[in-house]
């Protein structure tokens, strides 16, 4: 399984259509075995999500996404956990435990975990 991770200076980047980087990690029986930064191509929705398409991603974890490139990432089939904030790595870590929430219905473009506006739970 590959997780792919918008990257800013080694934090989740707070857009997913403006990420300039991706961590990628890649997870075998529960626990990462590797791990990688790649410049991203473009912005927008379409480029990045053939970004993910090219980088065999199996899951985005993301803060900030627009509900046009969850749609788009969604009939991709890729799985898109939003609204996270803080370190990649540590994301990364806490999905391999099982510690992040799919969370289907949130699509705040501007949401990161401490988001006050709403009631949802990102952790």
């Amino acid at each position: 399984m590959r997780i792919a991770i918008p990257n800013t200076d080694g934090q989740i980047a707070e857009a997913f259509e403006s990420a300039g980087s991706f961590r990628l990690f890649n997870l075998e029986n529960g626990e990462i075995v590797s791990n990688v930064t790649l410049p991203a191509f473009g912005s927008g929705s379409e480029s990045m999500a053939e970004f993910l398409k090219i980088a065999r991603a199996d899951v985005l974890i993301c803060g900030g996404i627009t509900a046009e490139s969850r749609k788009r990432l969604a009939l991709s089939g890729l799985a898109v956990y939003p609204g996270f904030g803080g370190s990649a790595d540590d994301a990364a870590r806490a999905f391999a435990a099982g510690g992040l929430k799919h969370d289907d219905g949130h699509d705040c473009a501007h949401c990161t975990k401490d988001c006050a506006q709403h009631s949802h739970d990102h952790s």
